[in-house]
């Protein structure tokens, strides 16, 4: 049998797929601390990916949905799922973070799938006790015509130039990343960022860390 892991690559059933393929470019924004990326190799990895995803999300011991809110299915510990495909892109959030935050060592803090169905959102908030978070895009569902908002990850914070183009720590403009099927972003963990009410009928599903410094 095949080891999952082998150096910089893990294995998808036969196939060896890099963990960062190479030439893979980052676009940056705000002095570095926040960049966006997109694979273009999806296909070896997306279906089977949402499938376990999807498997898990009907699990009621392993997927968490708040009750009376429109927050979306929660689906906790990537690490624990014994998915190659949610390895190969854990591995990847990790090289991200590599290339953009320096003079630190990764620690996971936690990790999680989202599931939006039509109505759900994330509400404007950070995340304690990180330095990183990264979002990775499996799936952004479906558009609404009658909303280009819908299910778009946004950033509005006062600390952030590209979101303050009229007058400094005066938050103006949403970040609004141009984002696709095998995009991933990382930015500060303290920045204020949410999703807009969902209005498609496909599941947008995405994958998030929250990593601290190494000790």
């Amino acid at each position: 049998m095949t080891d999952a892991r082998d150096g910089n690559a893990r294995y998808i059933g036969p196939r060896k797929i890099p963990v960062w393929p190479a030439g893979q470019r980052r676009a940056i924004e705000e002095n570095g601390t926040i960049a966006v990326t997109t694979f273009n190799d999806t296909a070896d990895y997306h279906p089977g990916l949402i499938a376990r995803i999807l498997e898990l999300s009907r699990d009621q011991q392993k997927a968490t949905r708040p009750v009376g809110r429109g927050l979306g299915t929660k689906v906790y510990h990537l690490e624990r799922w014994r998915c190659p495909e949610a390895d190969l892109i854990s591995a990847r959030a990790m090289a991200l973070f590599d290339q953009t935050v320096t003079n630190a060592r990764p620690r996971l803090a936690l990790s999680w799938a989202s599931i939006y169905q039509r109505g759900d959102y994330s509400v404007p908030h950070s995340h304690t006790e990180a330095v990183a978070s990264i979002v990775y895009f499996l799936d952004l569902g479906d558009p609404d015509p009658n909303d280009p908002l819908s299910g778009r990850f946004s950033i509005v914070d006062p600390r952030l130039a590209v979101c303050c183009l009229e007058e400094p720590h005066c938050a103006t403009h949403p970040f609004l990343p141009e984002l696709a099927a095998g995009s991933m972003i990382i930015f500060p963990s303290q920045v204020v960022h949410w999703v807009h009410p969902y209005g498609g009928e496909r599941p947008r599903i995405t994958l998030s860390w929250n990593l601290a410094r190494a000790s």
